[in-house]
């Protein structure tokens, strides 16, 4: 909080300022004493003034009405996350063609976990990337186990790595659908900007890696990069 300050002129004691002094002829008379009792006064008067600023100070801090002070700090607890975002998926059928055009759609995801430090969340997330092409709904979904480090304690960065298995699928409105299930790993970074006692704003960045066998015995790959905004919400144990 910050301090109240006050600033008092203190009287000048110097006998030619006394207006009587002035009037007066010849010989003056010492004004030590006169002097005495003006910073004596001055004194006093800094005193009450402090004193009166004490109560001031102690109302100050009380918390205005009607707001709910956060004082609550660090992570603990369960923790649940929702967020959407815009993802650019590409493929590498041939190891030596390269990946394709990146192709930008929308993205969801949630994650759910418990904190085991201020230093670090572990926790599950589902992560997809969904494509409507006419008839057809394409879909690149990762299911992952987390971990969230947080390098300070004082801050909300962290850097998040995941392995799992990943679904690369493509679903027609008659019901029929086909894809492969293949292994799925993630590195990403993200930050929580507290809004709340118990709510974060939480932007993320996500690279995800999938690798699939398909039926002919051959291989392929793709890739997500997923830039993602979502809230994170936090229990009080």
């Amino acid at each position: 909080m910050p301090t109240l300050r006050c600033a008092v002129s203190m009287p000048n004691c110097h006998p030619e300022s006394s207006p009587r002094a002035n009037e007066r002829g010849g010989a003056k008379r010492p004004r030590g004493p006169e002097c005495s009792f003006g910073s004596l006064a001055a004194l006093g008067t800094t005193a009450l003034l402090i004193l009166m600023s004490l109560p001031i100070n102690a109302v100050a801090q009380e918390t205005p009405e009607g707001l709910v002070e956060v004082r609550e700090r660090g992570r603990h607890g369960f923790w649940l996350g929702l967020g959407v975002g815009a993802g650019g998926e590409s493929y590498d059928l041939q190891p030596s063609a390269g990946y394709s055009n990146v192709l930008y759609r929308p993205t969801i995801s949630l994650r759910l976990g418990g904190t085991v430090s201020q230093h670090l969340r572990l926790g599950g997330e589902v992560l997809s990337w969904i494509n409507e092409n006419g008839p057809a709904v394409e879909s690149l979904s990762s299911a992952l186990f987390v971990a969230q480090f947080y390098p300070a304690a004082s801050t909300g960065f962290y850097l998040k790595g995941g392995l799992g298995i990943g679904r690369n699928a493509v679903d027609f409105q008659d019901g029929y659908g086909t894809g492969d299930t293949g292994f799925a790993g993630l590195v990403g970074a993200g930050y929580e900007l507290r809004l709340g006692r118990r709510i974060y704003l939480n932007p993320v960045v996500d690279l995800v890696g999938h690798r699939y066998s398909d039926r002919l015995g051959g291989s392929y790959r793709e890739r997500l990069v997923n830039f993602g905004l979502g809230i994170l919400l936090q229990t009080g144990w």
